[in-house]
């Protein structure tokens, strides 16, 4: 935990989060070097903020998430995601959309990549004159699209 809150603060919310290391009172440049620090160790950092002084944090982490509702319209430019209604709660339903989202990418390459190869095959044999092949690729275009819409849909179960 990298805040810039007092030690007390940082230890009460370290122990609800049951997060073992606790450096408090950091200014921007310390949240800077121990981002810094953990990524030469070859960890992913996940920072979270919501004022102009984490911007440089967040663009420095692996992945920088804003408080977009009363964040600072710098630490959400700086930010790669920014949560609409500020709830921390909602991280570990972000984390499974992210999984989600990206076994649907991968599924629907894999489909899309199928598709077309299948297509061509049969185009080269003469079974797809142009206008058919024309069609199956639209149309595997829209089956990625619907595929992708569920994902609006989400919730973990």
């Amino acid at each position: 935990l990298l805040t810039g809150d007092h030690e007390n603060a940082a230890q009460t919310i370290a122990q609800q989060l049951e997060l073992d290391e606790v450096h408090a009172g950091c200014l921007p440049e310390d949240k800077l070097h121990w981002i810094d620090a953990y990524q030469k160790e070859r960890h992913y950092v996940c920072m979270i903020g919501d004022g102009i002084n984490d911007a440089p944090a967040l663009k420095k982490a692996y992945v920088g998430i804003a408080m977009g509702g009363v964040g600072s319209d710098i630490a959400v430019d700086a930010a790669d995601i920014a949560l609409v209604n500020d709830d921390i709660k909602e991280l570990p339903h972000l984390l499974g959309l992210a999984r989600r989202m990206m076994t649907t990418i991968k599924l629907n390459l894999t489909f899309s990549m199928v598709l077309n190869f299948a297509a061509i095959l049969l185009a080269i044999s003469g079974v797809l004159n142009p206008v058919v092949g024309a069609l199956v690729h639209n149309a595997g275009s829209v089956a990625v699209i619907v595929n992708s819409a569920f994902l609006l849909a989400w919730r973990k179960k």
